[in-house]
């Protein structure tokens, strides 16, 4: 993969769009939908950066600040409230992929409706972030 290429960032996107959908059939394994419906956002809005030659933050996890990325999104962009939206789920990156050791910090899991309407929110930004891309590249 290279970093370079937003096809690629869109290639992996929908790896983790397809990677949640399957994590919620039954028996659903919630935590790690979570996950990846994070990093579906997450590689789609380095998508939109690379895209535009837009540097984004790396390392001590600055990069899995969905947040920060959709800052760097320029306004003008259709993809900026988009982003922003999704923007709530940065916890995800992290909040269940290890045991909790506070429990009153924890992050609390979402249901799978909840999760379900995120990765549908999800798919439409990847989705549209994929058909920006590929008819620019």
């Amino acid at each position: 993969m290279s970093a370079s290429d937003p096809r690629e960032w869109v290639r992996k996107a929908q790896q983790d769009t397809r990677s949640a959908r399957r994590l919620l059939l039954d028996p659903p394994e919630l935590e790690d939908a979570a996950f990846h419906v994070h990093q579906a956002v997450e590689k789609a809005a380095k998508a939109i950066l690379v895209s535009e030659g837009i540097r984004y933050p790396r390392g001590r996890g600055a990069g899995h600040d969905l947040d920060a990325l959709a800052r760097l999104i320029p306004s003008s962009s259709p993809f900026h409230a988009q982003a922003q939206q999704l923007a709530g789920l940065t916890p995800w990156a992290t909040a269940f992929r290890y045991p909790a050791d506070d429990p009153l910090t924890a992050e609390p899991l979402p249901a799978k409706s909840e999760l379900e309407r995120h990765l549908d929110a999800a798919e439409a930004f990847v989705d549209a972030v994929a058909r920006q891309v590929i008819n620019v590249f």
